[in-house]
């Protein structure tokens, strides 16, 4: 007995093709968190935490840093040329707020950023503004 042949019926195979796609998305997402894991791990980084915390205020010392590098340091105008002297004459200076422009350049917060590293200073919190796009 023969069988007729349906060649008229079509395999559709595009249905496995989104399965195939993500399937390979998740293998390309866990070699490279596996890859970023292992290196983490290679050179010991204890990556630092943030907390979302409400500001209270508190007696410290407030560094503001305009665009064009002009320096006030506890509502006093502070030159840079004066100001690692101003800094080590500060009373409580283990803790400092630094609040500076948007639009200062690396170099110039990089400048004082390095004066405070050679005066000891112990912890430096950053002011930033909450984005709420």
């Amino acid at each position: 007995m023969k069988l007729p042949l349906n060649s008229n019926k079509k395999i559709n195979d595009n249905n496995l093709l989104p399965l195939v796609n993500i399937i390979f998305l998740l293998l390309i997402f866990f070699m490279i968190a596996g890859v970023i894991q292992k290196q983490k791990e290679l050179y010991n980084v204890d990556l630092g935490k943030a907390t979302i915390d409400n500001y209270t205020e508190r007696e410290i010392n407030t560094l503001f840093i305009n665009k064009d590098g002009s320096i006030i340091l506890n509502d006093e105008d502070v030159s840079f040329s004066v100001f690692e002297k101003t800094i080590s004459q500060l009373n409580k200076k283990s803790e400092l707020l630094i609040a500076a422009d948007k639009e200062l350049t690396a170099a110039k917060l990089n400048r004082i950023l390095l004066i405070l590293n050679n005066q000891s200073i112990k912890k430096i919190f950053l002011m930033t503004s909450k984005n709420d796009a």
